[in-house]
């Protein structure tokens, strides 16, 4: 029997759940490892990858069609070697075929991703996301597209030969992995910020908040920077903080919040924000709890507050190990009542599900909810809540003071019944870089809100990413069911560190610092790229495929380049080591050149620039608690841009070279790079504000 015919679907041993969910194909699934990319050049066959995850409606919808079917699978089996992957767990190999589909076919891909690559180079020759079983939506069927493709295989080797060389060096230009020429104008922090801000006031939706068009995604490292900006500069960002505060409504009140049981779902398909793509993601809800936790405090609102409270609920309810670390995703399908899979069939209502509540309650879930409007999801309601307590209370004859206890109640008596329901599919692996993002979110709740609570679930997960994903000083991108595997990539490392030193500023313990400081050796060491600037993607010592990514954009997740570069800035100014000052301001300048041409995909330059050019501000507190707490809640209460507050237990022996041991408790401060005397009262602090 020969290697070909002994192939045979693999995937139960995967520790993907999204691969896993294909074991069953009749397709001849292969995992992506060295003896599958080998067997593929020996028997020179093509490679079909499929790239997806697991809450991914048309990655569902595809399998269904096609990859459960006998016929389909007995024509990728004769001429493909079939690997199935999941893009959470190889980010790199996702974005290198991302930005490949892109560069073959001039637009932005997706997922399901099916590309085609030549075995002995791995570089696709064809590319494309989801393909139907029958032809329709202007797309060959499948079957059809599989030997078209093989065909083309066979007989035009020597045109994709060439298409390949032209591809991989697009490929290693496009994605920094050479250098490029530098231009020799200096781009400001001013200049930048000003495009970004005109960019987004030109795109903004004026009507519904976020950008025109549909589909809309909350784009949450945009709005972080926006508000930061406004934090900035209060007097000057009128029209920009109108329309932050319009696009966080929104958020809050509209389609992508689940209004019974916190968290946000990942996108809204329509430009009014009402029905979502149903699946909910671990790294949206980190971004958008810190940043609506920020917003509703500087803007001192309430309900973002809630929505903050409820969505960190959620997280507990929902999606926590037992290692107190975080899932990654729920499906955006799940059962209906009749036992199928259906998008939303978790959230969405009908008029007869209301009958267990008392008159009184009908009616406001009815007006509060928008049940009292036209079904807005495929004959239900998806819930939104467009009026307000005053209409409601006019629409229902509710008192305005009874209303939000009618409205909690009724809350939770729709959560109770949902929660009878099938729950959404749980990717339960845990990955290091959405659970960094989510700890950046907590400990700012934490902070925003003054809630021990939040701050002891922050501790709890920090702590239990350090006894499962942290073995020995290398940090693992993936955890499930007892094992760490897959080396991590910079979102890990620097997600992570940039989480860390947030929760330094709650306790200044020994053992944070220290893995901060390792965290940061490995960022130095094994992903900056020390010539020209930046940090590449994959460690120095990581598969290679094509290329190795740089880059300094935003994607549905923020730069982590820019957070890396964030870390290392800041830690340097606190120790005082200043080894990594001149890379820095190379990292920045090349990052700002690239920025300057799109700033709107560049979110993390605009605010790390700013952040850099106003310079740091940062405070070490050595006392005992009951001498420095005062301190510590006098210089952390409200937001002032770069401020960051560090306190430590009198006898610490950390940080000794800059901020000396003193007899009393003292502040040290360093601003903008220019250090002052030590403060030995909240009476001089305060002063020193003043003045200063």
């Amino acid at each position: 029997m020969t290697q070909q015919t002994e192939l045979k679907n693999n995937l139960q041993d995967a520790s993907s759940p999204y691969l896993q969910q294909h074991q069953d194909n009749p397709v001849h699934w292969q995992q992506w490892t060295a003896e599958t990319l080998e067997l593929a050049r020996q028997l020179d066959k093509p490679i079909l990858l499929s790239v997806g995850y697991s809450s991914c409606h048309w990655c569902h919808v595809m399998a269904h069609e096609s990859f459960e079917d006998d016929a389909t699978a007995a024509v990728m089996n004769e001429l493909f070697i079939n690997i199935k992957l999941d893009r959470e767990e190889r980010p790199d190999l996702d974005k290198t075929y991302q930005l490949a589909h892109q560069l073959l076919n001039r637009q932005a891909g997706g997922w399901p991703l099916t590309t085609f690559l030549d075995p002995h180079t791995l570089t696709p020759f064809f590319s494309g996301t989801y393909f139907p079983k029958q032809p329709k939506y202007g797309m060959p069927a499948f079957t059809d597209l599989l030997k078209n493709i093989a065909h083309v295989f066979a007989q035009k080797r020597e045109e994709i030969r060439q298409q390949n060389g032209q591809l991989q060096e697009a490929l290693q230009f496009v994605s920094g992995s050479i250098s490029r020429s530098q231009a020799s104008s200096e781009v400001t922090a001013d200049e930048l910020s000003t495009a970004f801000i005109d960019e987004v006031l030109k795109r903004a939706d004026k009507d519904f908040g976020g950008f025109q068009g549909a589909p809309k995604f909350p784009q949450a490292a945009i709005w972080q920077t926006v508000f930061e900006l406004v934090l900035n500069e209060k007097s000057q960002h009128k029209a920009l903080s109108d329309q932050l505060q319009k696009t966080l409504g929104a958020f809050a009140d509209y389609g992508l919040y689940d209004h019974l049981g916190g968290g946000f779902f990942r996108y809204c398909v329509d430009e009014g924000w009402d029905i979502p793509h149903f699946e909910k993601m671990l790294y949206d809800n980190g971004q958008l709890i810190r940043l609506m936790s920020e917003a509703g405090h500087y803007y001192a609102c309430g309900d973002w507050m809630q929505c903050v409270k409820q969505s960190i609920s959620w997280l507990s309810e929902q999606m926590q190990s037992e290692q107190a670390t975080y899932y990654s995703a729920l499906d955006a399908d799940s059962l209906n009542e009749d036992g199928h899979s259906e998008e939303g069939a978790y959230y969405v209502w009908a008029q007869d599900d209301l009958q267990g509540l008392s008159s009184d309650e009908q009616a406001v879930a009815r007006h509060y909810y928008g049940m009292d409007d036209k079904a807005n999801f495929e004959g239900k309601w998806h819930l939104i809540c467009r009026s307000s307590l005053t209409e409601v209370s006019e629409k229902t004859g509710v008192h305005p003071k009874q209303l939000p206890l009618v409205i909690e109640s009724v809350r939770q008596q729709l959560k109770s019944q949902r929660d009878a329901r099938p729950l959404p599919f749980l990717d339960d692996k845990q990955l290091t870089s959405w659970n960094g993002l989510l700890l950046q979110g907590l400990f700012s709740a934490a902070r925003q809100l003054g809630n021990e609570n939040i701050l002891q679930q922050a501790k709890n997960a920090q702590q239990g990413l350090e006894q499962t994903i942290w073995n020995d000083k290398q940090l693992m991108a993936c955890y499930r069911d007892g094992v760490a595997y897959q080396p991590g990539f910079l979102d890990d490392y620097a997600y992570l560190a940039k989480a860390l030193l947030m929760r330094l500023t709650f306790d200044f313990d020994e053992a944070g610092w220290q893995w901060l400081l390792q965290l940061c050796d490995g960022l130095w060491v094994q992903f900056a790229d020390k010539q020209n600037g930046g940090f590449f993607y994959t460690a120095n010592d990581a598969e290679t495929v094509i290329t190795r990514h740089k880059s300094w954009s935003d994607d549905a997740m923020p730069n982590s380049a820019c957070q890396a570069l964030e870390v290392l800035w800041l830690v340097s100014e606190l120790t005082g080591k200043l080894d990594w000052q001149e890379f820095i301001e190379k990292s920045l300048a090349d990052a700002s050149q690239e920025a300057i041409k799109a700033p709107l995909q560049y979110p993390s330059v605009v605010r790390l620039l700013q952040a850099f050019d106003k310079g740091s501000e940062i405070w070490v507190l050595r006392g005992n608690l009951h001498q420095t707490v005062a301190w510590q809640e006098y210089l952390t209460t409200g937001q002032y841009g770069n401020r960051w507050v560090f306190s430590l237990k009198a006898d610490s022996d950390l940080l000794t070279d800059k901020y000396p041991l003193q007899e009393k408790a003292v502040a040290y401060c360093c601003r903008n790079r220019q250090c002052f005397p030590a403060l030995e009262s909240l009476d001089a602090i305060q002063e020193f504000l003043q003045t200063n």
